[in-house]
């Protein structure tokens, strides 16, 4: 989770996986239902109870008393003959995988709204989450790979030049290093992400490797700009900032 939030865009490759995850989850959930609609209505169940009926009790001869002197009874409609035979209709209930579909398609649903949250925060509002989050979790910091000895920027010719030097500390060679450097607008948001290349595919410890960004058509559309390195693939590099004071980040 940390190194989301550190990595925009690896964040945003994530939240888009995700995001397509959820799309077709309501798709398939909207298949289901529009079929299930569809079999209701055409061709509804119908259980039919084949019990016989019970045998009607014999005629009884009885003399009919004498009914000429007795006042005449209201008419009383006729029953319902009695019937052996009952209609059900089975109506469908919503299945446990279906159930489960929907919370997942919820869940799903949270999980991207949080990360697009994320995405909206400034980045320091997100650096000191991710350090109050590795410091409940208990997660040791890792050991600084390389130092950061020089950053600086300029403009020339119309293009925005951010320059850097970093240096092997440790008693291993380092083996594609890039500079993920983030680049924010006037107002905090980040607007782009660039990654550059060392001047050097491996350098040994104690070496010194530059990088250099070149953003051509430059029109004062960033405030200020913070670096970090990671690996060719993907993995977070910890440094040590050496230059004394920040100024950028």
């Amino acid at each position: 989770m940390a190194a989301l939030l550190l990595d925009p865009s690896k964040l945003r490759v994530t939240l888009f996986t995700i995001g397509v995850v959820a799309a077709l989850l309501a798709y398939v959930l909207y298949r289901v239902r529009l079929r299930r609609t569809g079999e209701a209505s055409s061709s509804p169940v119908i259980l039919l109870n084949l019990d016989k009926p019970s045998a009607l009790p014999a005629e009884e001869k009885t003399v009919a008393p004498d009914m000429s002197s007795a006042p005449t009874p209201p008419a009383v409609p006729p029953a319902a003959p009695a019937s052996g035979y009952t209609i059900q209709t089975l109506q469908s209930r919503p299945s446990l995988a279906m159930d489960l579909l929907r919370v997942g398609l919820v869940i799903l649903a949270l999980v991207v709204a949080a990360g697009f949250i994320l995405i909206v925060l400034p980045q320091r509002a997100v650096d000191t989450m991710s350090q109050d989050l590795q410091a409940r979790s208990g997660i040791a910091p890792k050991q600084d790979l390389v130092a950061l000895l020089y950053l600086g920027d300029e403009v020339k010719d119309k293009a925005f030049h951010v320059r850097g030097v970093v240096r092997n500390i440790t008693t291993q060679p380092i083996e594609k290093l890039d500079a993920s450097i983030r680049l924010y607008g006037s107002g905090g948001s980040l607007l782009e992400t660039a990654i550059v290349r060392m001047d050097k595919e491996t350098f040994a410890p104690d070496e010194t490797a530059e990088f250099h960004l070149v953003y051509l058509n430059y029109d004062m559309q960033f405030s200020r700009y913070a670096v970090d390195f990671k690996l060719r693939q993907g993995d977070l590099v910890p440094y040590k900032d050496m230059r004394g004071s920040r100024t950028q980040d």
